[in-house]
């Protein structure tokens, strides 16, 4: 998924957003600047609970003897 923010083509990582949108979006909540309920209601940002990373037990390709293999062993 990418982030929910308009035209940027990074991956989403928390709550819809990539890792740079949401630093911004924490500070400017952190100085009243933004709201999280209004940024939700404008579609800048997932609830709670939602658009994150996988959870723990959906990374089983990292453990030893996993055959999952990424895309730079196919040469992408």
């Amino acid at each position: 998924m990418t982030c929910v923010y308009p035209d940027c083509p990074n991956t989403s990582r928390t709550r819809g957003l990539c890792h740079g949108h949401y630093q911004v979006m924490r500070d400017r909540v952190r100085k009243g600047q933004a709201d999280e309920h209004d940024l939700e209601r404008r579609g800048l940002l997932l609830p709670k609970g939602t658009g994150g990373s996988p959870a723990p037990d959906k990374l089983d390709a990292f453990r030893i003897g996993s055959t999952v293999e990424g895309r730079a062993a196919t040469g992408i």
